[in-house]
Formats: structure tokens, C-alpha cells, sequence
């Protein structure tokens, strides 16, 4: 009642109620949350006293009461906060020591696959945990995940095992170099240091570069080439080529009559498309050019890497290309240029010259499946179409001819994406090339120039109807059907002056339900991370196929939680605990449930901490089943 006083010992339980509350959710989940806690309990807590021990209006003053009141205020705000500091303390005391997990876990891949990922961290770029999945699982992205079906073909490659790295690669130049064939560990890091050193460039930036010239037995020639051509073959790694052995028999008469290399990889992880064609176009690994993937970090969030098409910023490339830099060695002299099907393959030619005084911009195409399919630059104000573009009724025609075969039709890419994975816009794309040869000075100014193509078509088929599919063989026999074309080319104007380099930038996966893999559900990977290491907000900004994103500054809210932490509690993620309430039961693997997602996952902390040295310590892989033997010689196919 008004007047009375509250014995001290409800105080006190008030006090601590306010402050256990907020040790418990400071254990539970936030550093920050649990002060709030502490503090609205106490406030709550001391109003109630203040209520009940206020005096009645004509009652005198007590001062003892208000000393007794600001002391366990005070009191009771220090516990509040303590409390929760003790909480938050606890959970991370709780946790085990990560570090030696990353380690195991390195170890367990081994020095060749660590060397890999070794070359893929960049800091400030990469996701903070990356995602190396156990040999032949697949990460879905979301939309797969939600419409999962039995024996599903869609599949992702962002991984890092050997028969996703190793490619195709071929040096053809008739009377320049000579034909042999190799077994020396080659990368795609090799190619640009290779047409440096054919056409002579004396400046290229070799100590800087991680790069090397390839082998070659040379002929005699008085001067260097007049055009080098890169022709890339997307998604047609070894393990595909092996399982199609009949559909490219142009690219096998090029084994035999180059230089043939047939243990070159991609050379990083994760093989993917980006990284891939930055590496050809650099001659070095995303630790040092810096696209780490389709995604990279910028600033407090990821994006896309080079933006969007259409308006694709090149500046994301952080090492000068050889285009770039052979542009500006020649004065301008040199005409290069770039044809190929998406914004990723930019990275092949860079800027294509920064330093153009004359106003000039080197030609770069991409197809523009936003409007209904054309060939477009990928920014107009800094690259442009060839002189002359074949019109869409060429197209038409390619379309008019080609019969479409009843293959996994439920899969089927529609409107302006069917033309991925379909002869007419592959046919499309051979007469653009054959129309750039007829209306641009390829091969006039006296110094080499550099054109780099690709055919994206075998790997967008892959993803779609699965590696296995009849579609990724007829994709693969009709972009062999465009090299032919483009030798004969070549042949006809440059003979015995041009040189061709011919590779893939990474193999497909298996359909995971055919060789005992599982997939992996972001959605689920998402939720499971937020269930474990969520504070007052979420802690996941983005998952992708190979890496996730987080909000590291919100993770140390939550009892001092490192991505280290993070990675290391995944070592032991299996697929049964990523099942989406969504997926049909059909659709799940029943005998793989306590299959492993992950070989390893490591934070970039972790990652930031390798040496090249230390890497060669770790000793062989513990994933045999990741590796493949050196493709056979050309004539065994």
C-alpha cells in the first residue's frame, strides 16, 4: 500500500531476475539483446518498487528509501549488463577450438587440392566460408531445390575435384609449333604467358604473374603470328570429352597435330566459369586477379561479379590483361577483341586496352537473352559489336533447319533461354566469328592481334538436362563442328601465320544420384547457419554454390562467434539435416542420409594464414575418389 516500504529481498530478486534473464539470452543468442533484456526487466522491476513503496502525498520524505532505491538501481543496472556479458562469455568459452578443425580438415584434402584453394582466396573479395563439397555431390541453387524432382539433371560444378579441373588444351599452329604431346602439369594460368612469349611480347609482367609459357618445340619463323586465337570449349572438361568420345573429332585432329597437354587443369577452385576465363586472360589465379567466383564481396555485401550485362565493369579484374597490356605495347596497333555468349567470358579480354586515345573500342559480345536473343557489347560505352553482325534472319534460318529432338523435354529452357542449349545459336555465333574475320582488320597492322572466343553451350546444357544428356553431346559435336569451321578459316587466310590455342575451363558433374553423391539445399544450409549462430538479426547474407556470405560483425554478437567457428561446426553436416520440408520423398536419396555435404569448409581467416610451403606439407589427398587418372593420348578415343 502507499507508504510502505518493500523488504529489501524483493528488490534484490527483482535485480536478479533482470540480470539472469539477460545471461540467458546473452547464452542463448545476443550479446546485445541480452543487455536490452536485463535492462527492461530491471526497469520493469523498479518501477513496481517504485510503485509500491511510493509515500502517500502527505507522507514526509524518506531519504533512506531513496538511497536504498538509487543503490540497487545502480546495482541492479550493473548486474543487467553484466549478466548478459557473462552469458555471451559462456557460449563462446562453450564452443570448441575451431582452428584445429580447419587444419584436419586441410589436411584431409591434402597439398594439391589445398593448392587450389589456396589460389582461389582473395581478401575483401571471396565469401567468407567456402564450400567444398565431398566427390560428386551438387549444390543446388534455390530454385532447383524447390522444384527437386527423382533422378533431377540439374547440377552445379562449383567444386574442386580433378575430374571437374582437368581440361582439354591444345596448341595448333601449323608450321610454328611443333606436334607433341605431354604429360606436364599445365594450368589455364599458362595461355596468356604462352602468346606473350609466340609474338614476342618482352614486357609481359612474368614475375608478377603466376603463369608460365607452355612447353612448346618451336619452328623457325621469321616473325611472330599474325592473329592468336583462344577458343575456349565451355563446361567440355576431360570428363566430359571421355564420355562423348565420337562427338569431337575436329578438336582431336588438332591433339594430334599440335601441342598437345593433356594434364592441364583449370588450376583453382572452384572450377567455374568466371574464374576461369579472368585466369586465361591474366595469366594468373583469382589471389591475384580477384574474381573469386560469379559473386564477389564489395564492400559490406556481395553482387555479381562485373556487374550486370550489358553494363559489365571490367575494373573488377584487378591485374591487367594481355590483351590490355599488349593493346597499349603496340601502341594500338594491335586489334583485339572478344565473342562469346555471357559477361563471364570478359574476363578473357579485360578492358582490351585502357589508353584509347583515338576514342576506339575493341570489340565485345555477349547473347542478350534479356531481349528475346541478339548479340549485343557487353557496355556500349566501352566495347562494341563487329563491323558487321549477321542479321537475325540468319538465325531464323538456323532455327527453321534444326529439328529438335524428344530429349528431357521437361527440362527445357524457355523463351528467350531456349537458345542456349539448342545447334542454331552455336551455328549463330560460328557465323559472327566468320563475319569479324570479314569486316574488322584481323591480322593488318602489322602486330599480332588477339581474339578469344567462347562457346558457352555445352556447359549451359549441362547444367540444364545433366553432363549425361544427348543435348551436352550434340552441343558439344556442333561447337567441334565450329572449330572446324574456324581452322578452315584460319587456314585459307593466315597460313602458317596464326596461332590457335583450344581448351575448356572446367569439367561438368555426374548426375549425383548415378555415382552415389547427394545435393546440397542453400535454402536448408541457410537456415541451419542462422539456427546455430543467429543474434538479434540474421547473420547469412548470401548463399551460392561454393561459398557463403555472412555478416561477420552480427556474428560477434553472438557469444564472440568467428566464421571460423562457423566452418568448423559444418564438418560434420550431413545431408538428412538439409532436407527441405518441400522436397518430394521420391526425390530423396534414402540410402544416403548420413552421407557428408562437405570434404571441408574453410574461412577466409583460415585460408588468409596459407603459404605455399605450408600447403606442401599437407600430403596426399584423403579423397581418392575426387581424382582421375591423365587423360589417354588422341588416338585412344
Amino acid at each position: 500500500m502507499p507508504g510502505s516500504r518493500p523488504h529489501p529481498r524483493v528488490l534484490i530478486l527483482l535485480v536478479a531476475v533482470g540480470g539472469l534473464a539477460g545471461a540467458l539470452v546473452g547464452f542463448a543468442g545476443s550479446l546485445i539483446l541480452g543487455v536490452a533484456t536485463g535492462v527492461v526487466v530491471l526497469a520493469l522491476g523498479a518501477f513496481l518498487a517504485w510503485w509500491v513503496s511510493r509515500p502517500a502525498d502527505d507522507a514526509p520524505a524518506d531519504p533512506g528509501r531513496r538511497r536504498f532505491l538509487i543503490v540497487a538501481g545502480a546495482g541492479g543496472l550493473l548486474w543487467a549488463i553484466a549478466g548478459p556479458a557473462i552469458g555471451w562469455g559462456a557460449r563462446k568459452l562453450a564452443r570448441p577450438a575451431a582452428r584445429p578443425v580447419q587444419e584436419a580438415m586441410a589436411k584431409g584434402l591434402g597439398s594439391e587440392y589445398m593448392e587450389l584453394v589456396r589460389r582461389a582466396y582473395h581478401p575483401g573479395r571471396s565469401g567468407d566460408l567456402q564450400l567444398l563439397l565431398a566427390p560428386f555431390n551438387s549444390a543446388n541453387y534455390a530454385d532447383e531445390s524447390l522444384s527437386l524432382v527423382p533422378q533431377d539433371p540439374r547440377t552445379s560444378h562449383a567444386s574442386v575435384w580433378m575430374y571437374l579441373e582437368r581440361v582439354p588444351l591444345v596448341v595448333y599452329a601449323p608450321g610454328r609449333v611443333v606436334a607433341s604431346d605431354s604429360t606436364e602439369r599445365v594450368t589455364l594460368a599458362d595461355l596468356s604467358p604462352t602468346a606473350a612469349q609466340l609474338m614476342g611480347f618482352g614486357a609481359w609482367p612474368a614475375d608478377e604473374r603466376a603463369g608460365r609459357p607452355l612447353p612448346l618445340a618451336t619452328a623457325r619463323s621469321a616473325r611472330p603470328p599474325k592473329v592468336i586465337v583462344t577458343f575456349v570449349f565451355d563446361g567440355g572438361g576431360w570428363n566430359v570429352l571421355e564420355h562423348f568420345p565420337d562427338k569431337w573429332p575436329t578438336l582431336k585432329r588438332l591433339m594430334t597435330g599440335g601441342a598437345n597437354f593433356r594434364n592441364a587443369i583449370h588450376g583453382s577452385f572452384p572450377a567455374v566459369t568466371a574464374c576461369a576465363h579472368a585466369t586465361i586472360g591474366t595469366g594468373t589465379f583469382p589471389n591475384d586477379h580477384g574474381i573469386t567466383g560469379h559473386n564477389i564481396r564489395d564492400g559490406a555485401a556481395p553482387r555479381k561479379a562485373y556487374r550486370e550485362p550489358g553494363n559489365a565493369d571490367p575494373g573488377d579484374i584487378l591485374v591487367p590483361t594481355l590483351a590490355d597490356l599488349w593493346y597499349e605495347e603496340t601502341g594500338g596497333r594491335a586489334w583485339v577483341g572478344e565473342i562469346g555468349y555471357q559477361v563471364w567470358h570478359l574476363g578473357m579480354l579485360g578492358y582490351g586496352g585502357k589508353e584509347r586515345a583515338d576514342g576506339s573500342k575493341p570489340v565485345g559480345v555477349f547473347w542478350d537473352e534479356r531481349e528475346n536473343g541478339s548479340w549485343q557489347p557487353h557496355n556500349p560505352d566501352l566495347y562494341r559489336l563487329p563491323a558487321v553482325v549477321p542479321g537475325t534472319d540468319v538465325y531464323a534460318q538456323h532455327q527453321a533447319d534444326f529439328v529438335a529432338p524428344e530429349w528431357d523435354a521437361e527440362f527445357t529452357p524457355t523463351g528467350s533461354k531456349s537458345a542456349c542449349c539448342s545447334p542454331p545459336v552455336v551455328r549463330y555465333q560460328g557465323d559472327l566469328t566468320e563475319a569479324t574475320f570479314d569486316s574488322e582488320p584481323i591480322g593488318q597492322g602489322g602486330a599480332t592481334d588477339l581474339l578469344y572466343i567462347n562457346y558457352k553451350s555445352p556447359d549451359y546444357t549441362g547444367h540444364v538436362y545433366g553432363m549425361a544428356s544427348e543435348w551436352t553431346g550434340l552441343q558439344l559435336e556442333t561447337v567441334d563442328e565450329q572449330l572446324g569451321r574456324l581452322v578452315d578459316l584460319l587456314e585459307e587466310r593466315f597460313p602458317s601465320e596464326y596461332v590457335l590455342m583450344v581448351t575448356a575451363d572446367h569439367g561438368q558433374c555426374p548426375l549425383p544420384d548415378s555415382e552415389g553423391g547427394v545435393r546440397l539445399d542453400p535454402i536448408q544450409l541457410d537456415a541451419h547457419i542462422e539456427e546455430h549462430f543467429s543474434g538479434v538479426t540474421g547473420v547469412v547474407q548470401e548463399v551460392v554454390p561454393h561459398e557463403v556470405y555472412l555478416d561477420t560483425a552480427r556474428l560477434r554478437d553472438n557469444g564472440g562467434a568467428t566464421i571460423e567457428d562457423v566452418a568448423a561446426s559444418l564438418q560434420d553436416y550431413r545431408y538428412r539435416q538439409n532436407l527441405g520440408p518441400y522436397v518430394p520423398r521420391s526425390a530423396v536419396e534414402q540410402a544416403h542420409l548420413d552421407q557428408l555435404e562437405f570434404a571441408a569448409v574453410f574461412a577466409t581467416t583460415y585460408l588468409g594464414t596459407l603459404t605455399p610451403d605450408g600447403v606442401s606439407t599437407l600430403g596426399e589427398t584423403s579423397y581418392p575418389d575426387g581424382d582421375t587418372p591423365i587423360p589417354g593420348p588422341p588416338e585412344s578415343y
